[in-house]
């Protein structure tokens, strides 16, 4: 069959949706996994969970572990990123730096692209690293982008290497907590959303031919007030709440459309995002996800995730599917890998070169949209227009966002970092916000990056 190399395989809880989805995928038995990371301790700890994932379900696959990314990407048909370069650590550090110079939860308080670090610099290195690897090792493979930031990145590789480039995020399953809402069985809703990873948008909403744009109008009037008045919403974790939430309704009624998923705490108007307070206000108790209690409590359950992984490895007597159980994650890897190696034709919601599928964004842009996935390759769904107020005060900012990031990245321009920064709410002065920028770069683990942008 295939290979798989999963790149970051240390990525714990990924790395076991992964090896789930693939035991659970008989089409795909006979394959070989690869798992490479450079943390020698989260790899065994993953090898191990895999192999007896594996022999529990009694699927047919070959697992490997190696800490060498050439030998992971020799041979390999598709490569699955799921790298986070030097943790959250580096990144809570440099978002304290900010807010002495007055930026309120860091450069980038809703994050976008700034998942990296800042200017997103070690991931966009290190997706143009590992794609001309490929090119030279692999070139007629794969890569399915899952780390972030996702748009950056996908739109980087596509642009600079000749690889196969898919990008790849869930939170286009926030329609389901919309269906729900208004007493829907999501399974039987056909949902379109479009737009830039973590800037989607709800433009088709539709059950048994009935268009439910008017059932979301009727739940905001008689049933929005309530439901933010419940336990549901009131002590519900941010990463669910957020999508009925005061801002996404908002956010519906400034731009035309209903924000899906990530859209709602990455491409929320600023003004939702100056303080604690205010962001209860949009977002609920505890600010969103985003906010310093939000955020906290979302580090917390990684720092959990992985000691409950840890402790499954070291107690042999323990079932790996009591943490696992054997259904489909819902993540698309491997149905992409599925559909492209045995000529399955899928409709799965994926980052690519636009192409034409959104009118008014160029063609080397990587949009999110509903596609077609089979042995032929990747075919968008056309979606057409957007509305123009939408376009023009989220979606083209938010591309030219984009394009400052990679223009900096790629020419080792500190000055437009600046000027992005210039752009900022916050930014009360040239000076602080100069400073801000060389005292971030003056870090340790930025050495690379002060030397990579230039005044």
């Amino acid at each position: 069959m295939v290979q798989i190399s999963i790149i970051g395989a240390g990525s714990v809880v990924f790395s076991g949706s992964f090896i789930r989805d693939l035991c659970l995928t008989k089409s795909l038995w006979g394959s070989t996994v690869v798992l490479m990371d450079i943390d020698r301790e989260r790899l065994s700890i993953v090898y191990n969970l895999a192999n007896r994932y594996r022999d529990e379900a009694k699927a047919d696959l070959k697992i490997k572990a190696t800490m060498n990314r050439e030998e992971a990407l020799e041979e390999a048909d598709f490569v699955i990123s799921t790298v986070k370069v030097g943790g959250y650590d580096p990144m809570e550090a440099e978002r304290e730096i900010a807010e002495r110079y007055g930026y309120y939860r860091g450069v980038g308080d809703r994050v976008s692209d700034y998942y990296g670090g800042f200017a997103a610099y070690h991931q966009l290195k290190f997706f143009l690293d590992l794609a001309r690897d490929m090119e030279d090792l692999c070139p007629d493979a794969w890569l399915i982008e899952t780390a972030n930031p996702v748009f950056e990145g996908t739109t980087l590789i596509a642009r600079e290497t000749k690889v196969k480039v898919i990008g790849v995020c869930h939170g286009h399953f926030g329609y389901k907590i919309l269906a729900i809402a208004l007493g829907l069985n999501p399974d039987e809703v056909n949902a379109q959303m479009a737009g830039f990873n973590h800037c989607i948008w709800l433009t088709h909403f539709f059950h048994r031919g009935m268009n439910l744009y008017p059932l979301i109008d009727e739940w905001i009037e008689k049933k929005a007030p309530e439901y933010w008045r419940s336990s549901a919403y009131l002590k519900g974790a941010p990463a669910l709440t957020e999508q009925l939430s005061p801002g996404a309704v908002d956010m519906y009624r400034l731009y035309g459309l209903f924000p899906i998923g990530d859209t709602v705490r990455s491409v929320s108007p600023w003004w939702y995002h100056t303080s604690l307070n205010v962001k209860r206000k949009w977002f609920g108790p505890m600010g969103g996800f985003d906010s310093e209690i939000g955020w906290s409590a979302y580090l917390n359950s990684l720092r959990e995730n992985l000691k409950r992984m840890f402790e499954l490895a070291k107690d042999e007597s323990v079932l790996a599917s009591r943490l696992l159980p054997p259904v489909m994650s819902g993540e698309q890897h491997i149905p992409i890998i599925d559909a492209i190696a045995n000529d399955k034709e899928t409709k799965l919601q994926l980052n690519i070169p636009n192409k034409g599928a959104i009118s008014g964004i160029p063609n080397d842009v990587v949009v999110e949209v509903p596609a077609i996935v089979s042995k032929r390759g990747v075919q968008a769904i056309h979606i057409g227009s957007l509305p123009k107020r939408l376009m023009l005060h989220v979606m083209i900012p938010r591309m030219l966002r984009m394009e400052q990031i990679l223009q900096a990245f790629l020419e080792g321009d500190r000055k437009s970092l600046l000027l992005m920064l210039m752009e900022d709410h916050r930014t009360k002065e040239f000076e602080n916000a100069k400073a801000l920028i060389d005292e971030l770069l003056a870090q340790p683990w930025n050495t690379e990056a002060a030397e990579h942008y230039k005044w």
